[in-house]
């Protein structure tokens, strides 16, 4: 059985592997760091550790830098997500 989720609703836990699809030169990975409801937003907004247009494997050539993005500007990649809108 299909079930369809406002993304908007979705709280991403910390450690799941995302991507940024808004750059021109393709994706950015990142891993999520941390994520919470905006009441001001009224949408999930999360802080992601991006490592550029590559999937991490293993201890990163660079260190990675941590931008603030809501949770429907992310494709989640690796689904560790919880649906019951958790803080």
């Amino acid at each position: 059985m299909t079930q369809n989720f406002d993304v908007s609703e979705l709280h991403i836990y910390p450690g799941t592997l995302v991507t940024y699809d808004g750059m021109q030169d393709g994706p950015e990975y990142g891993v999520v760091i941390h994520c919470w409801f905006d009441r001001e937003i009224e949408a999930h907004d999360c802080y992601v550790a991006f490592f550029g247009n590559e999937r991490p494997n293993g201890m990163p050539l660079e260190k990675p830098y941590v931008l603030r993005y809501a949770v429907s500007s992310l494709k989640i990649v690796d689904p560790k997500v919880d649906h019951s809108g958790g803080n």
